[in-house]
């Protein structure tokens, strides 16, 4: 799948299993996580994170700190700056105590991330010319019309991955949030994380080069865009409780 988000899906059909048998977080971030690698090193080459030992090395540990850092930093600046139907939505999901659930389900989370990776591996073998599933099933080494038949697949699934996401993201009840903000200060922030965007993607091109080809440029422009979401966050240093 080209779009790394697409791969979060796998989690919709498990939403209902209770969290003591399966962390929806590890899931989501485990099914993302073998993709981060190219958004911090802002290198859509850098793959060891989909391949072994990268996926203890790298994947595990990255995806456990990714956790963290959504539950305890990132989900707030989201909560307030979000546009209102999404700020709704995420409202919600305030006050879950991460640091107590991973605490006292600590296997539950490792395990959960673990099966996220595996699936993320287990899509790229049908969506990636090198897939283990593209090398072994000759369909797919073919073309569909005019292009490679694993092409289609990445096209297809990341398109279904998406409507997937946002059918079960429209489907989350909505909260009044604590507080409305004025536009100016969504302004603000969103536009502060496109000129830390625009600056890190300026000195990566400056000083850390690597020539892509189609699509891959979007792997070095989300990892960008990353790089300038944490910088505002950092700065606005929002809080649980406003």
């Amino acid at each position: 799948m080209p779009f790394t988000i697409s791969h979060a899906a796998v989690a919709s059909p498990l939403y209902r299993v209770p969290r003591r048998y399966l962390s929806l977080s590890g899931l989501i971030i485990g099914s993302m996580v073998p993709d981060f690698l190219y958004f911090f090193r802002l290198n859509p080459y850098a793959d060891d994170g989909h391949h072994f030992p990268g996926i203890l090395l790298y994947d595990l540990p990255l995806a456990l700190l990714l956790a963290y850092a959504w539950h305890h930093w990132w989900r707030y600046p989201l909560m307030k700056y979000s546009p209102p139907f999404a700020a709704a939505r995420l409202e919600r999901y305030r006050y879950f105590n991460w640091h107590r659930y991973f605490s006292r389900h600590f296997w539950v989370v490792i395990l959960s991330t673990l099966l996220g990776i595996a699936t993320h591996l287990f899509f790229d073998g049908f969506t990636h010319q090198e897939g283990f599933f593209v090398t072994h099933i000759s369909p797919l080494q073919g073309n569909w019309g005019h292009m490679p038949a694993w092409y289609w697949m990445q096209i297809l699934t990341s398109v279904a991955g998406l409507m997937i996401l946002f059918y079960y993201f429209f489907k989350i009840p909505v909260k009044r949030p604590q507080k409305i903000n004025a536009p100016g200060e969504a302004l603000f922030f969103w536009g502060g994380t496109a000129l830390f965007s625009f600056l890190v993607l300026l000195a990566n091109e400056r000083y850390h080069y690597i020539a892509c080809k189609g699509l891959d440029y979007l792997a070095t422009t989300l990892g960008g865009v990353m790089y300038g979401f944490i910088v505002m966050a950092a700065l606005m240093r929002v809080k649980p409780k406003q």
